[in-house]
């Protein structure tokens, strides 16, 4: 059986496993303590334009944590609400074909995603055009909160909040003499290195910067620039593979400069040692408060991934306007929706923080971590 073919086949089953386990499994709070909903019959349809189906480092990931969000979600409030997957990861004229599907489905009120910021600015006006609100679970370009993306919100950190924490920490941790800075030429991958770059030459750092291709399999370009002046690289790198492989070369090589690497990093497939990788979302499996969840995901899905728990915030986000909206006056239409979201609020578990949006529909509050991986995994490091 293929692993499309099984995420099909394990979809299929998650309600029935979620329904199972009644009561005796926790779940995350949806709404502020103020609020109880009542149960209702609520119902329509939340795109989950993510990746499933294919083999990459962190494909299926966050799908699957969207669809356990869904079904814990309907169980909890008894809600009716169904999910439609819609593949999409870093290719954008993929993701405008299905934008372009998926919005003509009228029972359609809400989107969690897309995952890159390369795909959330080629869909966006697709979906704004439409009246439909899309949450992130990882999309982290700062501009993509300027305004002119309507229906945009995420649930994890900017890059205008994470390109700086790395940058401090490289200057008081890593001790530098010149950081090399190693880039896809993509909106995350860049928008991050320019973050990096610019809080690193305020802190007095030096610093430079090469530009790779995704997917790349020879790095022997950056290999060569690493000499005894440059003792950090820096790897806001969009494919954790690409990292790995980076790593690998590097240290073949016999060069051993201190790594880090962004959000999109923080899964098992990287896993150079001793590298730090910083993130948006604290490792759910060492909180106390989010065992329950992450013991439901495991039942179903086998392996966690911490990368995508922000994809179950995002569910949670879209299907707690929709709640909102339809215990206000029965009505879950796409306009309802849009008009709630602004004004959701509840407490997450899997974030370990509150769950509400500014102006900008940026997450309040919103944190970066700094995670180094161990012989045990990943371990808190700042």
């Amino acid at each position: 059986m293929t692993r499309a073919a099984l995420l099909v086949v394990v979809m299929g089953v998650v309600a029935v496993v979620v329904g199972a386990c009644g009561s005796s499994v926790g779940g995350e709070q949806q709404a502020s303590s103020t609020t109880a909903f009542k149960s209702i019959n609520c119902d329509g349809t939340v795109a989950v334009m993510l990746p499933y189906g294919r083999f990459g480092a962190t494909d299926s990931v966050q799908m699957n944590w969207a669809r356990v969000s869904l079904d814990k979600f309907n169980q909890d409030h008894n809600t009716l609400f169904t999910f439609e997957p819609s593949n999409v990861d870093f290719d954008a004229a993929v993701g405008v074909a299905e934008a372009r599907r998926i919005v003509t489905n009228p029972n359609l009120i809400g989107v969690v995603g897309p995952k890159t910021s390369v795909v959330t600015k080629a869909v966006g006006p697709i979906f704004d055009a439409a009246g439909l609100v899309y949450v992130s679970p990882s999309a982290t370009n700062a501009t993509l909160t300027d305004g002119n993306l309507k229906g945009f919100y995420r649930v994890v950190a900017s890059d205008a909040l994470q390109g700086p924490r790395m940058a401090q920490f490289i200057e008081k941790a890593l001790k530098p003499k010149t950081v090399l800075v190693v880039e896809n030429d993509e909106p995350y991958s860049k928008g991050l290195a320019d973050s990096i770059v610019e809080t690193l030459t305020a802190e007095g750092v030096l610093s430079q910067r090469i530009t790779v291709s995704l997917e790349q399999k020879s790095y022997q370009d950056v290999v060569a620039l690493v000499t005894d002046s440059v003792n950090v690289v820096a790897m806001p790198l969009l494919i954790a593979t690409d990292a790995q492989r980076l790593a690998n070369q590097l240290r073949a090589g016999g060069k051993y400069p201190a790594l880090i690497g962004g959000d999109s990093l923080f899964v098992g497939a990287f896993s150079a040692p001793g590298a730090y990788v910083s993130t948006y979302a604290p490792d759910a499996s060492k909180l106390s408060e989010g065992r329950e969840i992450i013991n439901l995901y495991q039942s179903i899905f086998g392996t966690f991934e911490a990368y995508g728990g922000p994809a179950f915030v995002a569910m949670q986000v879209v299907l707690t306007a929709a709640l909102t909206a339809c215990q206000a006056n029965g009505d879950v239409s796409r306009s309802a929706v849009t008009k709630a979201l602004p004004d959701v609020r509840f407490e997450s578990r899997i974030l370990d923080s509150w769950v509400a949006f500014d102006e900008r529909h940026e997450l309040k509050d919103a944190v970066v971590h700094i995670y180094q991986v161990g012989p045990r995994g990943f371990e808190l490091a700042d």
